[in-house]
């Protein structure tokens, strides 16, 4: 598929939105998204796991992909293991179900021999993913950098992202024109999709207001379909101001369909959302170093992540360090990891809530009482019937549900939740409303029902169920 609209990059789901699924993917539309770009990979080593092994972007993927917002891979790449790194590149695509790859190449592969590896890489990649369309994400200005191997990339590649990152200087429209113009005139041209800063560095450079209007009018003058930006966990985190702005501007969103997915992921939700507001942020966003100095449109030092050594002068447009996210370093926060009960566990026990989800829920429901609407009052009283036929007829088709370490996809596989919840349930247990807050298509909801207490969180399109998040304690 090809790309229109906005997206933007993460690096660690945790770290967005404290890690809720939901939370992401309201945010996402809220801002307007068609695509979301998610860590995969470095190197030969698998991103986005927790200590326990679990895939903690195999529930973010998927409420993405349930309300049609495109979810592409990204993974760093060296070159020094490419078959290794195909394989694993290969079978993170096809296990996520993702709609498109982009390879993270940087100063390793300007190193002698690369090309080689390189083209082992992509005939490898290529091969096993003839359906899934590639990406190339590097520098900003090609011209700078001729050890790389462009022609081996770019030959199996469907688009490129230059990385237009204008640190020091608040020109980015000069910035992404000189880049399109250098990146349009290769050999092998490809569809340009360019990535902005999003970001702010320690020495207190931030992108202004004034830098994403100039990226945004420059890439609609050059007949830029989508545009990216990296990143998530910076920007909403450090920048919230800029992340507005970059909501608020509008753009052609590619309108795609809701994908089937898998009956049932065996794998914690609960892990994503250990992230605390105190988290020290690592700078560069998904680098290893710091940059070097700059010059103006004459020398700029690219900063060489892998190396730490300095290239030959880039030329910038007054005043900018080439400085690509092409390590993987981790930051300091990690992600807890609870314990994973089955849904319903022998015996008709329920999942245990995440602790901070759960308190989130019940501060939320603290100041809003229980003033039921109609979807609310049919909810509960389909809940209050026991009958989960009826409960299931409040879902769409293809909805999800995800309770506890489970996620249930599809309206008949949810009924068959609630035949196992209900049975689990002590006699006699009657269904009591908590507290709800309503907010356009989104319900927030708890409920008692016996010894249990619930915490919902419920996505809605047309008065119907799509996507719903249950924590239970």
């Amino acid at each position: 598929m090809s790309l229109q609209g906005k997206g933007f990059f993460i690096s660690q789901p945790y770290q967005c939105e404290g890690g809720n699924p939901s939370a992401i993917l309201m945010t996402a539309q809220a801002a307007g998204l068609s695509h979301v770009l998610v860590k995969i990979a470095e190197g030969t080593q698998a991103s986005g796991l927790n200590p326990a092994g679990n895939d903690l972007n195999e529930p973010l993927v998927q409420a993405l992909h349930a309300t049609g917002i495109a979810v592409w891979g990204w993974h760093n790449v060296s070159g020094n293991n490419p078959l290794e790194e195909a394989v694993l590149a290969i079978r993170r695509v096809h296990e996520l179900a993702l709609d498109g790859y982009v390879l993270f190449v940087g100063a390793a592969y300007e190193q002698p021999g690369k090309e080689l590896a390189a083209r082992a890489f992509m005939a490898e990649v290529r091969a096993e993913l003839s359906n899934v369309p590639l990406a190339l994400s590097t520098y900003r200005f090609p011209n700078f950098h001729p050890g790389l191997p462009w022609a081996a990339f770019l030959e199996n590649c469907d688009a490129v992202m230059p990385q237009v990152y204008w640190e020091a200087a608040h020109n980015a429209g000069a910035q992404l024109t000189e880049s399109l113009r250098q990146y349009r005139a290769l050999p092998n041209a490809r569809p340009c999709i360019p990535t902005g800063a999003a970001y702010g560095t320690p020495d207190g450079w931030a992108p202004t207001n004034e830098d994403m209007d100039d990226f945004f009018v420059t890439a609609k003058e050059l007949g830029v379909e989508a545009v990216n930006f990296f990143s998530w966990d910076a920007c909403r985190n450090q920048l919230p101001q800029l992340w507005d702005l970059i909501a608020a501007s509008k753009w052609p969103v590619q309108k795609t369909a809701a994908m089937q997915l898998p009956l049932v992921w065996p794998h914690t939700v609960e892990g994503l959302s250990a992230a605390t507001s105190s988290h020290s942020w690592d700078y560069p966003p998904a680098g290893r170093g710091q940059p070097s100095g700059d010059a103006t449109i004459a020398e700029a030092d690219d900063y060489l992540p892998a190396s730490g050594e300095q290239s030959s002068g880039e030329a910038a447009i007054t005043s900018a360090v080439d400085h690509p996210p092409m390590g993987g370093g981790q930051s300091s926060g990690k992600a807890a990891v609870t314990s994973e009960v089955d849904y319903p566990p022998a015996g008709g026990g329920q999942p245990v809530a995440s602790d901070s989800q759960a308190g989130e829920f019940k501060a939320r429901f603290s100041s809003h009482p229980p003033r039921p609407d109609a979807f609310t009052t049919q909810y509960l009283n389909a809940l209050k019937s026991y009958q989960a036929a009826k409960v299931s007829a409040l879902y769409a088709k293809d909805a999800i549900h995800v309770r506890g370490d489970k996620v249930l996809n599809g309206a008949q596989v949810i009924r068959t939740g609630y035949s196992a919840f209900f049975y689990g349930l002590p006699a006699g247990a009657t269904f009591v409303l908590l507290g709800v807050e309503v907010r356009g298509d989104v319900r927030y909801l708890a409920w008692k029902a016996g010894p249990l207490t619930a915490y919902e969180s419920i996505i809605l399109r047309d008065g119907i169920i799509i996507l719903e998040y249950t924590y239970i304690e």
